[in-house]
């Protein structure tokens, strides 16, 4: 049987619009109310399936009782028909945001019996299965839903950082500090192209977090490639004592953000469920922009950066860090590979050599700088590690099985040249003397690297 509930200030109203209830739903259940302070009692007394309400009450509209219902549990799913008059203007934002199903103009009766006809014909239903909940004051649930939607402004305001995804990332973490103290806070940001990890706190491995942050997924995307930022160590793991939360936009899974040793996890579990909607919108941006920027900025051919890309990540390099290095690399002989073996094989031997550096390279990134040439930015002026990764880069060149691409035995071998940044170093300067370092490698017989 259904329950439907009036409420009208209206004793004319009440009486007509039961009527038509009655002759509609004949074993319906009819509750009449005369205000909206009444409408909310008895709706918590008898939990009606349909709602019928004035717009226009003395205590507060029919959109105010609405908004009200709708933060309950057990109203989530009920009709809300809301009644308007002849002379009522419905403001179209709020009317929107109400949470009702639909709104009835009381002009012509004809047209009242057959639009809550159709309303009543929908499977609406209250949860009867929900706790009875405590109602001490109306406007503290209007004023949760206005604390919610400030939150979700505020996170939707973070769309203007698009560009800058490490700023947007500090700023949600300094944005749910205000809900709960946590030792650290990590991100994962998932797209198709590129996998992202932010570290901000205690130190943890790199491959040790993103495992863990995709395992809190159901269906994670597998990305082409994956970067790291913020604060990594090669031993630390993620903490045991944590809360994650899974961003989607509806089916798909977006990014997860992991909280470690919180100190109020109710709190912020609430600040999290009431930035669902936000956090969704904020993540697919910046996944469709990360995806925009790989395209335009990536190497086809290698999937390495291009040399616009790889150009401006050392300027940035110079601009934040004291100590740089620049490694420029060239395959030995290739117009030799080409002529004999075709360009299909050539690309193929760039495309090994374009995976060789983007598996090797953890402390800055590659770039094809054309042709057979690529280029290394390293984010530091250690030269031991410089020094290690450009040996390593050599080594498995060497070492790769060749004739898996050549079908015959044949070595493929690269020379580079590394220069390190000063205080007066520019891009441009940088590039020169790295080349003039490759050149010597080229004279003193190939297959090495000069400093």
């Amino acid at each position: 049987m259904k329950t439907v509930l009036i409420v009208d200030d209206s004793k004319f109203w009440r009486l007509v619009v039961s009527d038509i209830v009655k002759k509609i739903e004949k074993d319906a259940e009819v509750v009449l109310a005369e205000n909206g302070t009444e409408g909310l009692q008895k709706a918590l007394r008898n939990r009606p399936d349909y709602f019928i309400i004035d717009y226009n009450m003395p205590d507060f509209s029919g959109i105010y009782l609405s908004v009200v219902l709708r933060e309950f549990e057990m109203f989530k799913n009920s009709g809300i028909a809301i009644l308007t008059g002849s002379s009522d203007t419905v403001n179209q934002f709020w009317a929107e945001r109400s949470g009702a199903n639909v709104f009835i103009n009381k002009g012509k009766k004809e047209e009242i019996e057959d639009n809550l006809r159709a309303f009543l014909e929908k499977p609406f239903r209250s949860n009867k299965s929900c706790e009875l909940e405590e109602v001490g004051n109306v406007f503290q649930i209007v004023e949760n839903r206005l604390k919610r939607e400030m939150l979700e402004k505020e996170i939707l305001s973070y769309l203007r950082f698009t560009r800058d995804e490490r700023y947007v990332v500090s700023l949600l973490g300094i944005l749910f500090r205000y809900f709960s103290g946590f030792g650290a806070f990590r991100v994962l940001l998932l797209s198709t192209s590129e996998g992202r990890v932010y570290s901000l706190g205690k130190p943890v491995k790199k491959e040790l977090l993103r495992d863990y942050l995709l395992s809190r997924m159901e269906r994670p995307t597998s990305p082409s490639f994956w970067s790291f930022h913020g604060v990594f160590s090669e031993e630390g793991k993620p903490s045991e004592n944590n809360l994650h939360f899974v961003v989607k936009d509806e089916n798909e899974e977006l990014g997860v953000l992991l909280f470690e040793d919180v100190e109020n996890r109710y709190l912020l579990n609430i600040a999290l469920r009431n930035s669902v909607s936000s956090l969704s919108v904020l993540f697919r941006n910046l996944n469709d922009f990360r995806d925009y920027m790989v395209a335009s900025e990536t190497d086809s051919l290698t999937q390495l950066l291009n040399k616009r890309a790889i150009m401006k990540f050392l300027e940035e390099a110079l601009r934040k860090r004291e100590g740089v290095a620049v490694a420029m690399l060239d395959i030995d002989d290739f117009k030799k590979i080409n002529d004999t073996f075709g360009h299909p094989i050539g690309d193929e031997v760039l495309k090994v050599v374009g995976e060789t550096l983007k598996r090797t390279v953890s402390n800055g990134k590659a770039g094809r700088y054309g042709g057979e040439e690529f280029m290394i930015v390293f984010e530091t002026g250690d030269r031991n590690l410089v020094e290690s990764t450009m040996n390593g880069i050599m080594e498995k060149i060497r070492n790769f099985n060749w004739k898996s691409i050549f079908k015959v035995e044949r070595k493929v071998t690269l020379s580079g040249g590394v220069a390190f940044s000063d205080e007066n170093s520019s891009p441009a300067g940088l590039v020169e003397e790295a080349d003039k370092k490759l050149y010597e490698a080229k004279r003193s017989g190939k297959n090495r690297f000069v400093i």
